[in-house]
């Protein structure tokens, strides 16, 4: 027969394990998602004008440039997506959109927390979560041509509005895919309080890194407004990264 004392050592293991499963959940508790999408994106990293990227830095904020492969050394990022699926917190299917946004790496000064803060972006939605895109038009046209020779996808993404206006056209063969998962900590550099988590899922292509290096071309412009004074010709390219597969699910931190 169990003792007294053994069974209260048990009964006391058993709550200590109780309150240890509970703690991701109180943990969530502290979130309040905002919905899914499903995407194909196409990444750029470049090492731009550091003066001019950190007159967008709210007070209390600092640069942090990447520092891991394949974006090493890059402190601005520009992303362009095709948004293929979207929901709302209650399941609602969204009408899905094209658009680029420019964001930089950041930390608060102090933290050893590095993030991405978003500070320009054109989209037929508007200013967005974040309130830093302008309404713009687009016209997107994105092809994958097979045969016996590599693989070869060929992308053209316009968008005009606000006063600014950027293109990319570029073409790359396609290489070895892996699949990742993680997530991401994203705020918005016209009002810092605010923030989103992504938890994403995705199919990462490093098309350009180092010495690899499968661009056949790339011809990037981006002026007007915010634009002009961080494309002023002295930014150089430090990686391209195609994710042909892209999902994720969207987390609003609560005070």
């Amino acid at each position: 027969m169990m003792n007294l004392k053994s069974l209260g050592s048990r009964l006391a293991a058993a709550a200590a394990l109780s309150v240890a499963l509970a703690l991701p959940s109180l943990a969530n508790a502290a979130e309040l998602y905002s919905g899914s999408n499903s995407d194909v994106r196409t990444v750029l990293y470049y090492k731009a004008s550091t003066a001019a990227l950190s007159k967008f830095l709210p007070a209390g904020w600092e640069l942090s440039p990447f520092t891991t492969a394949p974006s090493a050394g890059a402190n601005l990022q520009v992303e362009f997506v095709d948004q293929l699926y979207a929901v709302d917190p209650k399941g609602t299917v969204g009408a899905p959109y094209r658009y680029v946004l420019f964001g930089i790496p950041v930390h608060k000064t102090g933290s050893s927390e590095n993030v991405l803060m978003l500070f320009d972006g054109l989209s037929r939605g508007g200013a967005g979560p974040y309130g830093i895109a302008e309404t713009a038009a687009d016209d997107i046209n994105r092809g994958v041509r097979y045969s016996s020779s590599p693989t070869a996808v060929s992308e053209a993404w316009n968008f005009e509005g606000g006063g600014e206006k950027v293109s990319l056209q570029t073409e790359f063969e396609r290489g070895p895919v892996t699949l990742e998962k993680g997530d991401s900590h994203v705020y918005s550099q016209l009002k810092p309080e605010f923030s989103r988590i992504y938890r994403y899922n995705e199919a990462i292509d490093v098309v350009k890194s180092g010495d690899a290096n499968r661009l056949r071309s790339l011809s990037l412009k981006a002026e007007g407004g915010k634009l002009t004074a961080v494309f002023d010709g002295s930014e150089s390219l430090v990686a391209v990264v195609s994710l042909p597969v892209y999902s994720r699910d969207i987390f609003v931190p609560q005070p």
